[in-house]
C-alpha cells in the first residue's frame, strides 16, 4: 500500500482549485496564495508573497481579503463577506469566506480566505428582484388603469357571467358594480344576444375582436353605441378561461361622424358650386347657375328657386330669374327627363357656362313679372331690411306670408335668404318645395345661408364686371376712335398699347407694333432722342408738352407725355399723346406769310401809284424824243425809254401781284393751254436753241381762269429757259394723278441750292442778277387760287422739275374711274 504525502497533496488541492485563495498573517502579510489569483490582480502571486495585502489589493484591485478578514482576527470566527468589484468594466461580485488558524494557546495567527467568483448567481438574483418589483407595479399600474379607465372595462367567464366591472362601465350603462357581479351581461339588447355569442365563440378560439361597433342598452333603458374590443383570458397554461371585454361609448362621436359627413357633403357642393360660378363673370349664366344648383336632387334639392334683386332706384324687389316647374305634371315631367338622361349637377353646369342660355320658360316669365315695393311689409321686405332669413312654415300662419307669391305660385311654405354682400342686400333667394312638401329644416336654413354667401359675392363680381366691362369697352372705343396718336409707353420704352391712329400712321398692325421699343418705332433710332417728352418724364416724372419735328414719320407734331403710377404709387411708365400739328402749322406759316405779304403789297400799291403816273409820262416823253434826236443824244433817249419800259414791267408784275383777282372760270383743254404757254416762249427757246420735248398725253378737262393759269405756266417755263444752257432740253409734261392733272415742267439747267429751296416761292426771292422775284410768288399763288399745289425737285447743278397741281373737274374724275373700272 503506497503512503500519500498530505502535504504534496495539500499542495496540488491549493495550487489547481479554481477559486482564488490566499493566507495572511495577523500583520495582513500574504503567506501564500494560488495561481487562480492571478487573472484578478493581472501579476504572478510570487511578487506578492511577503508583500502587505493592503497594499497590493487596495490600490490594484477592487477585492480586498483584509477587510473581509479583519473581524476574524479580532474575534477568531470565521467570516463571509460579499465584494461587489468593477472588472474589465463589467459589474462583478466576489464572495470571501474567511477562516482562522489558531496557536496552541487558541491566539489566532494566520488566516485563510477564499476568494469565489458568485457574477452569476448575484445578477439572477437582482433580475428576480427587478421583475418582481416590476410585476408588482404593472398590475398595480394596470388595477388602477382598469378602475379609473373612462372606458367600461368588464371582465367574465366563459359562460358571460360579468367577475369584474370598474367604475368606467358603471358611468356608461348605469350600473353599479353589486347589481351586476355574477350576472350574464345586463346592457346586452336582446336583439344582440345571439351575435354576442358568435363572438363568445371566436373568443374561445383564442381570437382577438377589436373595435366592433354595436349598440348596449343603459340601465334607463335607452341605447347607445358603443366600440366594443373582446380579449381571451388566459391562465398559464394557456388555456381560454374568460373574456376582457373594453367598451367606449361613441354614441356623441357617431352623432359627431353623421353631422360631419352632412356637412362635408354641403361643404363639397358648396365647394363645386361655388367653383362653377367661378367659371363664368356673366350676369345671366351666373344666375341660371344660381338658380339651377337651388333646384338640383345632388344641389340643394328644393322644388322652385328664385332670385329676386334689389333695385334702389324705384325701392323695389324685382324678379330676375325663376327655376323649377309651374305644376306638378311638369315637375315630374322634369324630374323624369333629369333621371332618364343621367344628367349631374355637373352637367348642367357644364351646359349654362358653355351652351347656349335657355331663357324665357313660363316660370321665368312669370318669376320676372314679379315686383314687390320695398315699402311692403312682408318676409321678403323683412329680409332686405333686417338682413335675416326667413323661413314660412304655413302662410297660413304667417302675417308676413308674400301674397303675391301666394297668388302667382301657389306656394304654400317657403323661405327668403338676403343675399348680403359687403354689409348691403343686394337681394333675396326665395325657395320652397311646393310638389314635395318636404318642410324646409334649420338645417337647410343653415345651408342656405352659407351658400348665399357664395351667391352675394358672385353676384355683385358680374355686376361690377359688366360694369367694368361696359366701361373698358367704352374706354376701348373713346381710345380707338381718337384721332390723334395715342400709345402706351413702360418706364424701359416698350410700347404696351396703341390706338388705330397710330396704326395708320405707322402703317403696321397693332401687334408689330406693341412690345417694341418707341424710338424703334416712332424715330426709327436705335436709342431715345434727347428732345423726347416720354424721356424727360420718366427721369423727372412729371408731365411735358412739346413741339417736335418728325423726320421718321414726317410732319411736325405736339407731343405730350404723363406720368402712370400704379396702385402703390409706383411709376410704371407714360401714356402719350401726339397730335399732327404740321396743318395748323403750314396754316399758322402761311397766315403770317399772308399778314407779310399784305403789308408788303399794301407798300408796293402805294409805291407803284406814286410812281405810276411819273413814270407814264416819263416813258412817253422819252420815247418822243427818240424820234426827233440824233446820234447820242437819239441813243440816250433810246435807253431812257428801255428802262423806263423795263420798270413799267416791274410795276406790272408788282401790281399783278397785289391786287386782288376774280377768278373767270372757263372749261380749259390741257393741251391746248400748254401749247398756247409754249408759243409765247417759243422766239427765247429758239434763240438758245433748246430741245424742248412733248409729252402731253390724253387730254384732261379743267375748270380754270384760262388767263392766270397761263401766267402761271408761263412764269414757271420761262425760270425753265432762262436756267437752261445752250442746246440744254426741257420736257413739258401733261398727265392725271389721282383727281388731280398735272403740269410737269423739267429741265437740266443751273438748278436751285437745297438752302434756297424752301425760300422759291417767297415775294422779292430771287438768285438771278435781274428779275423781282415775283413770278414764282405769283404762279403759287395762282395755283392755290384753284384748290391746287406745286412740288419742286431740283439739285444745283443737275436742274429742276416742277409739278403744278390743278384738280379735275367732277366730268373728269367720273370717266376716270370708268377707265380704271
Amino acid at each position: 500500500m503506497q503512503i500519500i504525502d498530505k502535504n504534496r497533496l495539500a499542495e496540488v488541492i491549493f495550487e489547481n482549485i479554481n477559486n482564488g485563495i490566499i493566507m495572511l498573517d495577523s500583520h495582513f502579510r500574504i503567506l501564500a496564495a494560488n495561481t487562480a489569483l492571478e487573472k484578478s490582480i493581472d501579476k504572478p502571486v510570487s511578487e506578492i508573497i511577503g508583500k502587505d495585502c493592503r497594499e497590493v489589493f487596495h490600490t490594484h484591485c477592487c477585492f480586498c481579503p483584509h477587510c473581509a478578514s479583519v473581524s476574524t482576527f479580532a474575534t477568531g470566527v470565521p467570516n463571509i463577506a460579499t465584494q461587489k468589484l468593477m472588472l474589465n468594466n463589467s459589474q462583478c461580485y466576489a464572495e470571501l469566506s474567511v477562516y482562522p488558524i489558531t496557536n496552541d494557546q487558541g491566539d489566532v495567527v494566520e488566516c485563510v480566505v477564499f476568494i469565489q467568483d458568485i457574477t452569476d448567481r448575484m445578477l439572477c438574483h437582482d433580475e428576480i428582484l427587478r421583475l418582481y418589483n416590476e410585476v408588482t407595479q404593472t398590475k398595480e399600474y394596470l388595477e388602477g388603469v382598469i378602475e379609473n379607465s373612462a372606458d367600461a372595462i368588464v371582465m367574465t367567464d366563459l359562460n358571460g357571467t360579468i367577475s369584474s366591472w370598474n367604475q368606467g362601465a358603471e358611468r356608461i350603462y348605469g350600473f353599479e358594480k353589486g347589481e351586476v357581479l355574477g350576472k350574464f351581461l345586463p346592457f346586452t339588447p336582446d336583439s344582440q344576444t345571439d351575435p354576442e355569442w358568435e363572438q363568445n365563440e371566436k373568443i374561445r378560439n383564442g381570437e382577438v375582436l377589436k373595435r366592433i361597433e354595436t349598440v348596449r342598452k343603459r340601465k334607463d333603458g335607452t341605447l347607445i353605441t358603443v366600440s366594443l374590443t373582446l380579449s381571451p383570458i388566459k391562465n398559464v397554461a394557456g388555456e381560454v378561461v374568460g373574456i376582457s371585454g373594453i367598451s367606449r361609448d361613441i354614441s356623441e362621436k357617431k352623432d359627431v361622424e353623421r353631422e360631419l359627413v352632412r356637412r362635408n357633403q354641403e361643404l363639397s357642393r358648396l365647394f363645386f358650386i361655388s367653383s362653377a360660378m367661378r367659371g363664368t363673370l356673366e350676369l345671366d349664366r351666373l344666375l341660371r347657375m344660381v338658380l339651377t344648383a337651388v333646384t338640383m336632387g345632388d344641389g340643394l334639392g328644393f322644388n322652385r328657386a328664385i332670385l329676386f334683386l334689389v333695385d334702389e332706384q324705384d325701392n323695389l324687389l324685382r324678379g330676375v330669374m325663376g327655376v323649377g316647374p309651374t305644376n306638378p305634371a311638369e315637375a315630374g315631367e322634369i324630374w323624369s327627363d333629369i333621371t332618364a338622361q343621367k344628367k349631374t349637377l355637373s352637367d348642367l353646369m357644364y351646359e349654362i357656362q358653355n351652351g347656349t342660355l335657355q331663357k324665357n320658360t313660363y316660370f321665368d316669365q312669370l318669376c320676372s313679372s314679379i315686383e314687390i315695393p320695398l315699402s311692403q311689409s312682408t318676409a321678403l321686405t323683412a329680409a332686405v331690411k333686417e338682413k335675416q332669413s326667413f323661413n314660412v312654415m304655413n302662410i297660413h300662419d304667417e302675417p308676413l306670408a308674400d301674397l303675391i307669391l301666394v297668388d302667382k305660385l301657389g306656394t304654400q311654405a317657403y323661405a327668403a335668404i338676403p343675399l348680403i354682400s359687403r354689409d348691403r342686400v343686394i337681394g333675396v333667394l326665395w325657395v320652397d318645395n311646393n310638389f314635395t312638401r318636404k318642410p324646409i329644416l334649420e338645417e337647410d336654413m343653415r345651408f342656405l345661408a352659407a351658400f348665399s354667401n357664395h351667391v352675394s359675392s358672385a353676384i355683385e363680381n358680374a355686376r361690377l364686371f359688366e360694369k367694368v366691362a361696359l366701361a373698358e369697352k367704352e374706354l376701348e372705343n373713346i381710345f380707338g376712335s381718337i384721332s390723334d396718336m395715342v400709345y402706351f409707353v413702360t418706364k424701359d420704352y416698350v410700347i404696351k398699347n396703341v390706338n388705330q391712329a397710330v396704326v395708320k400712321k405707322v402703317g403696321k398692325p397693332a401687334q408689330d407694333i406693341i412690345g417694341k421699343k418707341c424710338y424703334e418705332v416712332f424715330h426709327g433710332t436705335q436709342e431715345p432722342r434727347k428732345e423726347c417728352p416720354h424721356q424727360k418724364t420718366i427721369k423727372t416724372r412729371k408731365p411735358y408738352v412739346e413741339e417736335m419735328e418728325d423726320p421718321y414719320l414726317g410732319g411736325t407734331s405736339m407731343v405730350s407725355s404723363s406720368p402712370i403710377f400704379d396702385i402703390s404709387g409706383e411709376f410704371i411708365g407714360t401714356v402719350n399723346v401726339v397730335s399732327d400739328i404740321t396743318e395748323m402749322k403750314n396754316l399758322r406759316e402761311r397766315l403770317i406769310k399772308a399778314e407779310r405779304m399784305a403789308a408788303l403789297g399794301e407798300v408796293a400799291a402805294k409805291v407803284a401809284h406814286e410812281i405810276r403816273n411819273p413814270l407814264i409820262s416819263l416813258g412817253g416823253f422819252a420815247r418822243r424824243l427818240e424820234k426827233k434826236l440824233e446820234g447820242n443824244l437819239k441813243d440816250y433817249a433810246d435807253i431812257i425809254s428801255k428802262e423806263v419800259g423795263r420798270l413799267e414791267g416791274i410795276l406790272s408784275e408788282i401790281l399783278s401781284f397785289v391786287k386782288e383777282t376774280r377768278l373767270k372760270k372757263e372749261t380749259v383743254n390741257t393741251g391746248k393751254i400748254i401749247e398756247e404757254v409754249i408759243s409765247i416762249m417759243q422766239s427765247e427757246i429758239d434763240e438758245k436753241k433748246i430741245d424742248l420735248e412733248r409729252d402731253l398725253g390724253d387730254p384732261d378737262e379743267i375748270f380754270v381762269d384760262k388767263n392766270r393759269l397761263k401766267e402761271a405756266l408761263l412764269n414757271v417755263i420761262r425760270n425753265s429757259v432762262q436756267a437752261e444752257h445752250f442746246e440744254g432740253k426741257i420736257i413739258v409734261r401733261t398727265y392725271r394723278q389721282g383727281t388731280y392733272s398735272v403740269f410737269e415742267i423739267k429741265d437740266d439747267g443751273k438748278g436751285i441750292a437745297e438752302e434756297d429751296l424752301s425760300f422759291i416761292f417767297d415775294p422779292f426771292f430771287t438768285t438771278k442778277q435781274e428779275g423781282t422775284g415775283l413770278g414764282l410768288s405769283i404762279t403759287h399763288r395762282i395755283v392755290e387760287e384753284h384748290n391746287g399745289h406745286i412740288e419742286v425737285e431740283s439739285k444745283k447743278g443737275a436742274g429742276s422739275t416742277f409739278r403744278i397741281f390743278i384738280p379735275l373737274r367732277e366730268k373728269s374724275i367720273n370717266e376716270n374711274v370708268r377707265k380704271e373700272g
